[in-house]
């Protein structure tokens, strides 16, 4: 039986540093998985050390249906957005109560940093692809921030190949809708996106 056969086996039996010796190698996937959908540090690493404690819980059942590596992506990305709509609610809620109180929240006049946030292509990128539909998201970032190919993605999101074909293709179009409509320049950016995804 091959080493990381063994290793695996016994990680799955609930010995702890097998688990750590396996799952080492692929920290740095996960920080980034979770950097790239959650854009803040502290959370992003909140969010990592979740999906570890969930990849051990869940070990058990890993099966090997797909590589250690998806495996991985897919309970990080879960976390992640797991987290997000949790933030939208949280969001949600507080508007609720401000309105209940009598307050009207105004459109506040934009501070200078605001302004230099707009002008930076990083920042406008990682805002425009938050309001990205989740499935479309996942894609474009695995596509553009993550290099991988169609295949990857499809055994990655459990949907065709020519799916993640479309939903790339959707959310570049999307991109540009959103862009045009914070009044930005968006055709280096998107541009960025088409060669990153080809």
């Amino acid at each position: 039986m091959p080493m990381d056969e063994l290793i695996l086996r016994r990680a799955q039996k609930g010995d702890t540093a097998a688990f750590e010796q396996l799952i080492t190698p692929y920290e740095q996937l996960v920080w980034r998985v979770c950097w790239h959908y959650i854009h803040h540090t502290e959370d992003a690493r909140d969010c990592a050390q979740e999906a570890m404690v969930k990849a051990w819980r869940a070990l058990p059942r890993y099966r090997q249906e797909c590589s250690l590596e998806t495996w991985l992506y897919r309970i990080a990305a879960s976390c992640c957005l797991d987290f997000l709509r949790r933030q939208k609610r949280r969001a949600a809620e507080s508007t609720d109560a401000l309105a209940e109180s009598g307050f009207d929240p105004a459109d506040p006049a934009p501070q200078p940093e605001e302004t230099i946030l707009r002008r930076d292509e990083k920042q406008q990128l990682r805002n425009a692809m938050d309001q990205l539909p989740e499935d479309m998201r996942t894609a474009l970032i695995l596509s553009a921030v993550e290099g991988r190919k169609y295949e990857e993605i499809a055994q990655i999101t459990g949907v065709a190949a020519g799916t993640v074909k479309s939903r790339i293709n959707r959310a570049r179009q999307k991109l540009t809708e959103i862009l045009h409509r914070w009044e930005q320049t968006p055709q280096p950016i998107v541009q960025h996106i088409e060669r990153r995804s080809t």
